[in-house]
């Protein structure tokens, strides 16, 4: 009987101790310090962080809603976890968080910031937190913040329900200091109107995020869309580094959007086996923007049953439009696509890979093949309208894109353009077309190499979204000598690395497609030659004022050449060397950044990033 008793009074002892230590939030207002030992904090209304006063949340602290009640923040928050201890917010009853007819029931609203933390990007507001459960059906919530400067680091948002967006964060007042940095997060597996908008006044970054299994059913903004205050804005986004993939939209909106004004750069991401309704995977509507070493593969863009309907209802990759759509505007509308894979894409209406429309594009150094299209009149490949159009399609490769997996080449398998201004020049193109056939001004057709052969390493199995192109290796093999140098190096956009971060010129003359083909030592098939010895030469002084020092042992091997580019791809010096050269005169190039290539009698390269500040 006493070890019974014993027994019975160590467990009320910790029963006691559990109750202890939940702290029950009914008040008003909150500030200070919440703690794990005072964890969970149990919400019972709505709460404010008022203004002049600070909320810090520490790691491994569970803040659990009780209802359907928010946190707004006047005065500053931070929520820092770890990686082993994570900050939680979550609802404590999830019955009828599905049904749209009960909107305060199953999940918590929210956390609105208007202040943040910090005046700069060096600490995160919320690091390692979870947020789950939130739902807001006709009223404002989700994550929503109009700080001024905020960072969000590698959360997790996800079991989210709104018909608005989740992550709204944005400044729109005009202040040249207003920042986002949003970084190393997992979005997923919420429902939304859309799921994040940005729109800040000086910069955006948008890195290394991961956005799946998302579903938009309402709105125009899909899964990510940046805005600016107006057409003019001079804004930037940087959008770098993410991976967003089994995403739906079932209204209006793209994957990835960008709207009016600003700059915005697209880069290095991977964008696959989404499905939208109208726009395509990537949608471009910036001031001028730069879509650079992106995989964007296995995408469908499903309107109906195919038929052309709006400016934007085409384009399963890759979506370009102009804002203004009755003018030609200087610097605007203005963009780049370049050293992208584009493949695999299905569209209903027409662009399956690309669709521009009323905007001024060049397309240079992309692999766009195996798309597919629906509509009989579309163009599985690039799709060009508009009475103020201009595009130049240089030194891609456009192979395999036909009109609903049909075997057979016809008229527009690639192309359909209705524009001002067109040039389609050192591309490989699958068949031949006239220049009558797609535009009666047509430029630089006769210097296309047409051939059905292309020869990669791993290309996808087959044509169109069903078959798996993310692990395909789309490298040009040693066979494909009729892509390997036969590229115009006097192209624009391309830049100074491919697809792969590879050297983009490798030998003299560039290669068609997304990636440079790098020889092999043991690979005696083609002429290209080049082996890495940028370790092996140094130059300096770096930056230089015009006066270059070469460090090397010339006994080793001898100098042939030097190249200069431009980060644009430019040649902007080439000279002849001797072979104990030590000392370069480049006084006549202007100050800014270049790429430096120096090449020895036995085809061995270095390649140099030169600064030039006089």
């Amino acid at each position: 009987m006493k070890h019974l008793l014993l027994l019975l009074s160590c467990c009320i002892g910790l029963c006691q101790s559990s109750l202890l230590a939940a702290t029950q939030i009914n008040t008003p207002t909150v500030s200070g310090v919440w703690t794990q030992q005072g964890s969970p904090y149990y919400i019972h209304n709505d709460l404010l962080v008022s203004v002049n006063t600070l909320l810090t949340i520490q790691p491994g602290v569970e803040v659990i809603f009780m209802g359907n009640y928010m946190i707004e923040v006047q005065g500053q928050i931070s929520a820092v976890g770890t990686p082993e201890q994570k900050i939680v917010f979550k609802a404590n009853d999830t019955t009828g968080w599905s049904n749209n007819a009960l909107p305060t029931s199953g999940g918590w609203r929210g956390i609105m910031v208007a202040n943040g933390i910090g005046t700069n990007l060096s600490a995160p507001t919320f690091e390692y937190c979870l947020f789950r459960d939130m739902k807001y059906i006709q009223n404002y919530g989700g994550l929503l913040s109009y700080a001024p400067v905020i960072y969000v680091n590698k959360c997790e948002f996800f079991h989210n329900l709104t018909d608005g967006t989740l992550l709204n964060l944005y400044y729109n007042i005009q202040n040249g200091n207003s920042k986002l940095k949003f970084t190393n997060c997992d979005i997923h597996d919420n429902q939304t109107g859309s799921v994040m908008f940005t729109l800040y006044c000086d910069s955006t970054y948008i890195t290394n995020n991961k956005f799946y299994n998302n579903t938009a059913n309402y709105g125009a903004s899909g899964i990510y869309t940046h805005a600016s205050l107006n057409a003019t804005s001079t804004d930037v986004l940087i959008f770098k580094e993410n991976e967003l993939y089994n995403n739906t939209v079932t209204a209006a909106g793209g994957i990835v959007s960008s709207f009016q004004g600003g700059v915005t750069y697209i880069l290095k991401n991977k964008v696959h086996h989404n499905q939208t309704k109208f726009q395509g995977a990537i949608s471009l509507q910036s001031k001028a923007g730069t879509i650079d070493q992106n995989l964007i593969v296995n995408n469908n863009q499903i309107l109906g049953d195919g038929i052309f309907c709006g400016i934007n209802d085409g384009g399963g990759g890759l979506q370009l439009l102009g804002l203004n759509l009755d003018n030609d505007v200087a610097g605007r509308n203005e963009y780049v696509v370049s050293n992208n894979i584009i493949a695999n894409n299905y569209s209903s209406i027409s662009g399956a890979g690309i669709w521009a429309q009323h905007c001024k594009a060049t397309i240079v150094n992309n692999t766009i093949i195996n798309n597919t299209v629906k509509d009989y009149t579309g163009s599985a490949a690039i799709h060009g309208w508009g009475p103020y159009c201009k595009l130049k399609i240089n030194n891609n490769i456009i192979v395999n894109n036909k009109q609903n997996f049909q075997p057979a080449d016809t008229l527009y398998n690639n192309f359909r353009m209705h524009v001002l201004q067109l040039s389609i020049s050192n591309n490989l193109i699958d068949y031949m077309p006239t220049a009558a056939s797609i535009y009666s001004g047509l430029q630089g057709l006769g210097s296309n190499t047409y051939s059905h052969n292309l020869s990669l390493v791993a290309p996808p199995t087959g044509i169109g979204p069903g078959y798996n192109a993310v692990n395909a290796d789309f490298s040009l093999a040693a066979a494909a000598t009729n892509c390997i140098n036969k590229g115009s190096n006097a192209a624009t956009g391309y830049g100074t690395v491919d697809y792969k971060g590879q050297a983009r010129i490798f030998d003299q003359l560039i290669d068609i497609g997304a990636i440079e083909y790098q020889k092999k030592i043991a690979d005696t098939t083609t002429a290209i030659k080049g082996i890495d010895i940028s370790n092996q030469i140094k130059i300096y002084p770096n930056p230089s004022t015009g006066i270059l020092q070469l460090d090397y042992n010339h006994k080793q091997f001898s100098l042939q050449a030097i190249e200069i580019y431009t980060l644009t791809g430019q040649l902007a010096y080439r000279l002849p060397v001797s072979h104990a050269m030590q000392q370069l005169d480049i006084s006549m190039l202007a100050d800014g950044v270049y790429m430096m290539q120096l090449i020895t009698d036995k085809q061995e390269r270095a390649l140099k990033k030169l600064i030039i500040q006089k």
